[in-house]
C-alpha cells in the first residue's frame, strides 16, 4: 500500500508538474506576443511622433519659403499678374512727378523667362532723369534695351502787346518763359516667371 501511495503521489506530482509547465509555457508565449504587440505599437507611436515633429519643421520651412518667394517676387515679374508690374512702373512715375505710359508688355517668344516692354516718360528734365534712374535701380531685373530722349518746347504762345495811343515808347509786357517738356521712350526687358 505504501507503494501505491507513493506511485499515486508521484503520478499526481507529474500531472501537477505538467500542468504547471503548460501554464508556464502558455503565459510565456502570451507575454512574448504582448511584448511584440507593445513593441510594434511603440514603434508606430514613435514614427507618428517623429512625423508630427517633421510636419512642424516642414510648416516652419514653408513659412520661410513663402517669405523668400515673396522677396523673389519683388525681383521677378509674374506673367499671370503683369498688372502688378505695370502698376509699379506707373507708381514710379507718380513718385517722381512725371507721367509714365506703359505702351506694351509682352512675352519674348525666342527667350524663356523674359518679358519685353515699352514705356514713355513725360515731364520735366530733372524729374524724367530721376524716373529713369529709379527704373534702372528698380528691384526688378530690368534691362534697358533702348532709350530715346526728345525735348518738346511749349513756346507756341502769342503775346498780345497793347499800348496806349499817347505813349511814345512801347512797353513790352513780361512774357512767360517757355517750359520744356521731355519725353523718354524706353525699351526694356525684365526677368519673369513662366
Amino acid at each position: 500500500m505504501k507503494k501505491n501511495n507513493t506511485n499515486l503521489k508521484l503520478t499526481f506530482s507529474i500531472i501537477i508538474l505538467m500542468l504547471i509547465s503548460c501554464i508556464f509555457i502558455y503565459l510565456l508565449t502570451t507575454i512574448k506576443n504582448k511584448n511584440k504587440h507593445i513593441s510594434s505599437v511603440a514603434a508606430t507611436l514613435g514614427e507618428r511622433i517623429s512625423e508630427k515633429e517633421n510636419i512642424g519643421v516642414i510648416e516652419e520651412k514653408m513659412t520661410e519659403l513663402k517669405a523668400t518667394q515673396q522677396k523673389i517676387g519683388g525681383y521677378i515679374v509674374d506673367t499671370s499678374h503683369i498688372d502688378i508690374f505695370v502698376e509699379y512702373l506707373e507708381n514710379v512715375g507718380i513718385d517722381n512727378n512725371v507721367e509714365v505710359k506703359v505702351n506694351s508688355v509682352d512675352k519674348i517668344k525666342t527667350q524663356k523667362n523674359r518679358v519685353q516692354g515699352n514705356l514713355s516718360i513725360i515731364g520735366g528734365f530733372s524729374n524724367t532723369m530721376k524716373t529713369l534712374a529709379a527704373l534702372e535701380n528698380a528691384p526688378y531685373n530690368i534691362m534697358i534695351n533702348s532709350v530715346y530722349i526728345n525735348k518738346e518746347d511749349s513756346s507756341n504762345y502769342i503775346a498780345k502787346v497793347e499800348t496806349p495811343a499817347n505813349t511814345k515808347d512801347k512797353i513790352l509786357p513780361s512774357l512767360p518763359t517757355p517750359k520744356s517738356t521731355w519725353q523718354v521712350d524706353l525699351g526694356f526687358s525684365v526677368l519673369s516667371l513662366q
